[in-house]
């Protein structure tokens, strides 16, 4: 979900107009219009938090542990690289088994993930 979404939603759910909003953020009215428009993609954090805070949100930054977050880029290349692999031998035609095509998933993720540059490369 957007952030131009989020910030929509509970505008409708406290039933504040874009000009009180305004107000109470110190944001002009203009600018709250393109942010809530999502169409202000370049806004400024401060003016976001300004925002939130007159919404009675916050702006948290949660990190996803970074051994997790490495397995699911990881996997994410693994599996992408499987599919080109797969489409280029013709392989989506052959038997395969679920646990074969799942080792094959390890094994790949495996070698990606020990390599930072294999890792981190578009």
């Amino acid at each position: 979900m957007s952030i131009s979404t989020l910030l929509q939603s509970r505008v409708k759910e406290l039933d504040i107009s874009v000009s009180d909003l305004a107000r109470r953020s110190g944001v002009s009215r203009a600018t709250v219009i393109r942010i809530l428009a999502g169409k202000d993609e370049h806004y400024s954090v401060s003016n976001l938090q300004a925002i939130l805070s007159a919404l009675g949100m916050t702006l948290d930054f949660v990190a996803i542990p970074a051994e997790e977050f490495k397995d699911s880029v990881a996997t994410q290349k693994a599996r992408r690289l499987i599919a080109l692999t797969q489409g280029n031998v013709a392989l989506e035609s052959q038997a395969v088994t679920a646990k074969s095509a799942e080792q094959y998933l390890n094994v790949t993720k495996a070698r990606i993930a020990s390599s930072r540059r294999k890792l981190w490369a578009s």
